[in-house]
């Protein structure tokens, strides 16, 4: 977990997510925040829920 928070994007382009989130005359339910983020939205919509997950756990080093 603490080499995918290392690996993560900058703090700059979270707070850019939070700012566009936080300011939209029409809101978005969800908001993603770099590259990585963007891709595993696609991921989510075109994989089945357990893939979708074991992807994520695996992604952080979790047990599974």
């Amino acid at each position: 977990m603490a080499e995918a928070v290392r690996g993560g994007d900058a703090p700059a382009v979270v707070a850019q997510a939070i700012v566009a989130a936080a300011t939209d005359t029409k809101p978005k339910p969800r908001y993603t925040a770099g590259p990585l983020a963007g891709r595993a939205r696609l991921l989510r919509r075109l994989a089945p829920a357990a893939v979708f997950d074991k992807q994520i756990r695996k992604m952080n080093q979790l047990a599974g």
